[in-house]
């Protein structure tokens, strides 16, 4: 089996770790597939399908009191097809940090806050459903890895948290202007059960073909979580952007989950209105149940279905969804699946 060079550095770093006394480290893992049958308006199919399935070192190592050095390398792994050269892994968060009584610094590639946003209040995030098939959709992008990233989170202050996340190139390579740098930052209130964030971002982009100058794609997001008691979760998330390929959009959707004993019966709603074009909106349903077995094994059933107006080509499974069919537009895609997710 080939392994890219981010493979083959986590294998390298664990003896080093190893025999460091004084770091804590662990190795970790997730390993999420399902079957899914998979319906684009015009034909269908059963795929099986990995789904962010990734594989992890993490490293804490106090230095000091009061003072943590944190490294985390990760990649994902595609484990559904076997090797298939250097796409078989792919970079997922990886960083080197410091964390202290000022906060926490670090540098790499790793989610910004604005993905984070939709992670924590998405019930069906990689599978089926997932919302950014809606609020990633239609040429908008706010759940991105910064390159060449550079991050500081604030200590907890009357139970808020402040994170402002810059990449000096959002892209491979070297840069002499900066000219496609990025920025993205949040507040976050986490306190009795309430989570609720508000997430700004700017994206600026290089020169066209043609050398003129193209607009900074710019997205703003409001999102809640609750959990009302130990049976009932709430969710929603509410999104603005301006100047991305599709033109100005906004998005917004909720979502519910319900304890039933050892499962969790989950239901969200999704839908983008028009851009530049008319009738480029769409909606999403997703429904599903989960069982666990314990904190490292459970199993789920979920079904999906995108309504798409006659210039819009919303999917039903991209987001973390590894398999997912071309849709053309006004075609109204639809799946089910079947997953099982093992964390280690």
């Amino acid at each position: 089996m080939k392994m890219n060079k981010l493979a083959a550095t986590i294998l390298i770093i664990l003896p080093v770790v190893s025999i460091a006394h004084a770091a804590d480290y662990k190795i970790y893992g997730l390993a999420h597939v399902s079957v899914d049958h998979l319906d684009n308006d015009q034909s269908s199919g059963l795929n099986i399908s990995s789904n962010s399935s990734r594989l992890g070192v993490q490293v804490s190592h106090e230095v000091e009191s009061g003072l943590k050095v944190l490294a985390q390398i990760e990649t994902l792994v595609r484990i559904e097809e076997g090797d298939t050269g250097s796409d078989y892994f792919d970079a997922r968060d990886s960083y080197v940090g410091l964390q202290g009584r000022l906060g926490l610094i670090r540098i790499g590639y790793f989610d910004t806050p604005m993905k984070k946003v939709r992670s924590r209040t998405d019930f069906f995030g990689d599978k089926v459903g997932d919302a950014r098939n809606i609020v990633a959709g239609g040429g908008v992008n706010l759940d991105k890895r910064f390159r060449n990233g550079i991050h500081y989170q604030s200590p907890v202050l009357h139970d808020m948290t402040f994170d402002l996340h810059y990449s000096s190139n959002d892209s491979t390579g070297s840069t002499a202007e900066n000219e496609d740098d990025a920025i993205s930052s949040s507040i976050t209130y986490n306190a009795h059960g309430l989570i609720l964030l508000l997430a700004y971002e700017r994206q600026n982009q290089l020169a066209d073909a043609q050398g003129a100058e193209v607009e900074a794609f710019k997205g703003l997001r409001v999102g809640a979580r609750y959990k009302i008691n130990d049976l009932w979760q709430v969710s929603a998330l509410a999104q603005q952007t301006k100047d991305f390929r599709g033109g100005d959009r906004d998005a917004w959707g909720f979502g519910v989950s319900y304890k039933l004993n050892a499962y969790d019966i989950s239901a969200q709603y999704y839908r983008s209105g028009n851009g530049d074009t008319p009738d480029s909106d769409a909606n999403m349903l997703a429904l599903g149940v989960e069982r666990a077995f314990d904190k490292s094994l459970s199993v789920y059933a979920a079904i999906a279905l995108t309504d798409n107006s006659e210039a819009a080509s919303f999917n039903v499974s991209a987001g973390g969804h590894g398999k997912r069919l071309t849709i053309t537009p006004a075609a109204d895609p639809s799946a089910i699946s079947v997953g099982a997710i093992y964390r280690f």
